[in-house]
């Protein structure tokens, strides 16, 4: 049986002791705690450690200096160090921990399977370490044996020294394929991303040129009940296809620690009535009643989109599994000092057996393939990370079958219950425009470069009936030949085209001798969609970034933003 490895803890607080060592509550582990800087020196001088949790802030000796001292010391140099800090005092702090070691930097509340997850990895190496220690010493004894042998016998010395070539070939061979492994693992990381990313580029394309098609539809042929119905239905289809790709991704940033908040004070009362408001024709068409009780001046800090995500999630859930003619509440309320919300329904009600696990990602109660509610299972798993990264925590009940039931929110209205960091860009429910909602654009010259036919097709038609003179062309090459003879008002062109992709396209535009004069107003619409696509668009010289699929509306405003 392998020995338990040794986990330093180090914090000030009693209560955060505990907290960690339940969390790394594991037979392999010895936890050691330390409640000073001091103690942790002391510690690591009587023993080994495979990694050492440090909190920052701390009187005397503080994280930082403990870190430079730890790693003065040979014995210690490499062991692994992670900070811990409630407070998160920017990328100054963060860059300073890792100057003096550290291999991380968690901000508190740390997730306990995010930091099981950490620390797992860094055991496992300690284990592999100890492992090839072990080996070493033992070869090494054998070859100090084998040494003696033939210093005594002096018999058969070239075939010893094939066997220590040889044994070193193979401690040399394994740590190239323990290298190798951890490169895999790597690429194997990053081409998780790049298949996300793909995965989205695929799927919004023609949802796109379905988008677009359907709004054409809907204003063609005069106003046959038919030819509506049909561009209803597509519209309905295309929105429902691009929030499965949101929930997926939405998984995705989730499983890679990537889904962080914009913060700010919330009126949660406003939050609950837009996402009511959202859902009202998914209410009106199965008669549900939306009964609401809001009380007023109750607000939380947070992130206003991802907040109306989790109330938006919770009454389509109810909506979801509520017949017809039923009837749904929603009630806020202030429940010592935090926001709560309460939502419940005359649904179907969950099975005993299915509701510890109804926020677990991909759990439905019925699975069969004679189901009759579709869907991923992903709706409530993500809001419980989302509530849990508000500082929250989220409940179901229900009595049973046929009994309805209740979804419980609590977060906190507290400043600072979450950081303000890096914004990800949050969904946002499609608007369907009549042609008669929409701005015109009378006499704007707009050079269309899209590879997809489909899409360019019905690109061209949208603008030229807002009286747009449209040209389009399908790839990067003619693009630069129009712009060359005839320079259009604006450039709406895609990024993943085959032979040469968009970057290249507004690179060239932009070293032209005409742009050097007046800049060509440029806009990318693509299916890549990430941040990370955004500011490499921006970042290549396109003025704006339009993630497919892309309303009439959206696009119109981008274009007389980048003209006018």
């Amino acid at each position: 049986m392998r020995k338990p490895v040794n986990i330093l803890v180090v914090d000030d607080r009693d209560e955060n002791l505990l907290a960690l060592e339940a969390v790394l509550s594991d037979p392999g582990y010895r936890i050691v705690r330390a409640r000073s800087g001091r103690e942790a020196l002391k510690e690591v001088l009587d023993q080994d450690f495979a990694l050492i949790l440090l909190d920052v802030q701390m009187p005397g000796v503080d994280g930082y200096e403990t870190a430079v001292l730890i790693r003065e010391r040979q014995r210690s140099r490499q062991t692994p160090i992670i900070f811990l800090t409630a407070n998160d005092f920017g990328s100054q702090h963060v860059f300073r921990g890792y100057t003096v070691g550290a291999v991380d930097y968690l901000v508190k509340p740390v997730a306990p399977d995010v930091l099981r997850s950490k620390v797992a990895v860094f055991v496992e190496l300690f284990n592999k370490q100890e492992a090839l220690r072990i080996a070493q010493e033992e070869l090494e004894s054998r070859v100090a044996e084998r040494t003696r042998e033939l210093a005594s016998a002096n018999v058969a010395l070239s075939a010893e020294i094939d066997e220590r070539v040889r044994i070193e070939q193979d401690r040399v061979s394994l740590l190239r394929r323990e290298q190798s492994a951890r490169l895999e693992a790597e690429a194997a990381n990053r081409l998780k991303d790049e298949f996300l990313a793909t995965l989205s580029h695929e799927l919004r394309t023609p949802l796109n040129a379905i988008m677009g098609w359907a709004h054409v539809l809907g204003q063609s042929a005069g106003d046959r009940p038919t030819v509506q119905r049909a561009a209803e239905v597509i519209r309905q289809n295309a929105s429902a296809q691009a929030q499965l790709i949101e929930d997926i991704l939405d998984v995705s940033r989730i499983v890679g620690g990537r889904l962080v908040l914009d913060a700010r004070p919330v009126p949660m009362r406003r939050v609950i009535e837009d996402a009511i408001d959202a859902l009202a024709p998914a209410s009106a068409a199965k008669n549900i009643q939306i009964d609401r009780r809001l009380l007023d001046g109750v607000e939380v800090f947070g992130d206003r989109d991802r907040l109306q995500q989790i109330v938006w999630n919770l009454v389509s859930n109810a909506l979801k599994f509520t017949p017809k003619g039923g009837r749904v509440e929603v009630e806020l309320t202030d429940e010592d000092g935090d926001a709560a919300v309460r939502v419940s329904d005359t649904g179907i009600g969950i099975p005993a057996d299915v509701l510890p696990f109804v926020f677990d990602r991909f759990r439905q109660a019925d699975s069969s393939m004679s189901r009759r509610h579709s869907g991923l299972g992903l709706g409530m798993a993500i809001v419980r990370h989302l509530v849990e990264l508000h500082g929250g925590t989220v409940s179901a009940e229900s009595e049973g079958a046929g009994k309805g039931a209740t979804f419980w929110l609590r977060l906190p209205k507290g400043v600072g219950a979450v950081p303000t960091t890096e914004v990800v860009e949050a969904r946002s429910e499609p608007q369907h425009e009549s042609q008669g909602d929409l701005e015109h654009l009378n006499g704007v010259h707009v050079l269309i470069v899209e590879d997809d036919t489909d899409s360019r097709n019905v690109l061209a038609l949208l603008l030229q009936k807002l009286g747009a003179l449209v040209e389009a062309v399908p790839s990067a090459r003619e693009a630069v030949d129009r712009v060359t003879h005839r320079r259009p008002d604006v450039l709406v062109s895609d990024i993943g085209m085959p032979e040469e992709d968009g970057y290249s396209l507004i690179r060239r535009v932009r070293e032209m001798p005409a742009d050097a004069a007046k800049k060509l107003p440029a806009i990318a619409l693509t299916a890549y969609a990430r941040r990370q696509d955004a500011d490499a668009a921006i970042g290549a010289g396109f003025d704006c970034h339009l993630p497919k699929p892309v309303t009439p509306a959206d696009l119109i405003k981008a274009i007389k933003k980048v003209v006018l």
